[in-house]
């Protein structure tokens, strides 16, 4: 199940990119976006952009250890 959430209001240093997270995680932009579509990762709308919270990110690396 997509777990989306629609925000008002970004900060760019609480937020990625899909391009951001895929290189954050080390791990290409397709991927990212079937992990989100599976509901794997969060995903916050703003606007047009498609964006994953920081904090997410770093609990998805913990998970992965």
């Amino acid at each position: 199940m997509k777990k989306t959430v629609t925000i008002h209001y970004a900060t760019d240093t609480a937020y990625f990119t899909v391009k951001e997270t895929a290189d954050e995680l080390g791990i290409n932009t397709q991927t990212v976006r079937d992990y989100l579509t599976k509901g794997l990762l969060k995903t916050y709308k703003f606007k047009t952009f498609t964006l994953i919270s920081k904090q997410e990110v770093e609990e998805w690396k913990e998970r992965q250890k």
